[in-house]
């Protein structure tokens, strides 16, 4: 493991490490949880990462990122082997482009700033006329790589922070330290993306958009502005899962002095303001909720005033579940478990963005650590969803189990921005 120097950056991990004890994390037996990740580990280090859809060759950027957030070394040849792959290959793929966005600002933001700015380049350029994502295509304006400052940018701003024993302790639990970004590059749209998409590849380019934000690019204000707009005009009306209409009731975010507002979700659908006639369910409305708070935090506003962020708390404590993916979805026949594990990636982080142990009155993370725990095959692996994946599911149990998603703090290492 490489440590990569900060002045205040460690505040950005201590902070929220040292609050954790309050959110029920420390109620989970982390021994048993360090020796599930491990197991799981080794089962996706030996197993190929396989293709899916839309001419995606392979899932390495998820595998990847399960391994880093695993704090699996950087030198360990599975990690330098699939990182070499992912810097090689073209940008042509909205969820490839947004995985890789976040493993390179996990390991260095600084050293990787300029190819993250060529993946923020991709997602805005891939972001269509009513502010969704599609798969994405490739845009040659990635080509147009800014220059200049590469002495700043190599050196992380200069100097080696003061070895302190929060610094210490970090390191000894394994985290990693941020450098702090001391160069800001921005980027401009060249071109309209595809019309249409879908809620699953716009809610992971959210997250490709947070990652580059916290490398220091500067995503323009009208994309975030056009994806918070498709966001709020194809929320659901209030409705239970399945479809049924219920009782207005209220969706306060914990800790939130805010007035209610009526639970309200979300679900796939594959056009402006449709979603194929399907009911909300919890995978889109956990992620869905997640990406507005995303979309604030760029902006520097207070998410948990948002009546849409609090809405999607509301739904999913009304239908609450970690055992299957309520709606019924939209595919795989509105299976229980279709894409489970999906939704409990979604879930970990709506709990970690909003940074809150509770959604309602549940402890989400002792509540799907226990089903998790319970679930993994004794060759490391996990594969309750359908359709079966089991490399697909280890990586997103895996990242349930480490909290793998960083609360929302400034990328100058500053304090949270709420």
């Amino acid at each position: 493991m490489r440590y990569h120097a900060a002045f205040l950056g460690f505040l950005a991990l201590t902070a929220p490490v040292a609050a954790q004890d309050s959110k029920g994390f420390d109620s989970v037996d982390q021994k048993r949880v360090a020796e599930a990740i491990a197991a799981g580990v080794d089962y996706l280090k030996k197993t190929p990462s396989p293709g899916t859809h839309h001419d995606m060759a392979n899932t390495d950027e998820l595998v990847l990122l399960t391994l880093v957030e695993a704090r699996v070394p950087d030198n360990d040849p599975v990690v330098e082997k699939l990182l070499a792959g992912i810097l090689g290959a073209s940008l042509d793929r909205t969820y490839k482009v947004v995985l890789q966005a976040m493993v390179l600002e996990e390991l260095d933001r600084v050293k990787y700033q300029e190819r993250i700015w060529q993946c923020a380049q991709f997602l805005v350029d891939n972001q269509g006329p009513t502010g969704q994502w599609g798969y994405g295509e490739p845009t040659a304006a990635v080509k147009n790589v800014p220059t200049g400052a590469k002495a700043a940018v190599a050196s992380g701003g200069g100097g080696a922070p003061p070895v302190t024993p929060e610094v210490l302790a970090a390191m000894k639990a394994g985290e990693r330290i941020k450098p702090p970004v001391v160069r800001r590059l921005s980027v401009t749209k060249t071109k309209e993306g595809p019309a249409g998409g879908d809620n699953s590849n716009s809610q992971y380019a959210a997250l490709g958009l947070r990652a580059c934000h916290d490398a220091g690019i500067k995503i323009p204000e009208s994309v975030v502005l056009l994806a918070k707009k498709f966001w709020y005009d194809t929320q659901h009306p209030a409705t239970e899962a399945g479809g049924k209409k219920q009782d207005l009731g209220i969706a306060t975010g914990p800790g939130s002095s805010e007035p209610p507002a009526a639970p309200r979700g979300w679900c796939y659908g594959d056009s402006y303001g449709v979603c194929k006639g399907g009911p909300a369910y919890a995978a889109m409305t956990a992620g869905a909720t997640g990406t507005i708070v995303i979309y604030e935090y760029i902006q520097g506003r207070d998410w948990r005033k948002n009546e849409h962020v609090r809405s999607g708390l509301g739904w999913l404590a009304k239908n609450w579940s970690v055992t299957e993916n309520l709606g019924p979805s939209e595919v795989e026949e509105g299976a229980a478990n279709s894409y489970y594990y999906y939704y409990l990636y979604a879930l970990e982080r709506l709990g970690m963005l909003y940074d809150s142990g509770k959604i309602g009155g549940h402890l989400w993370y002792p509540e799907g650590a226990k089903v998790l725990l319970e679930a993994q095959q004794k060759d490391g692996s996990w594969k309750a969803s359908r359709p079966e994946q089991p490399v697909w599911d280890t990586c997103f149990a895996i990242l349930f189990l480490k909290r793998a998603t960083r609360p929302l703090v400034a990328s100058d290492g500053g304090p949270p921005r709420r």
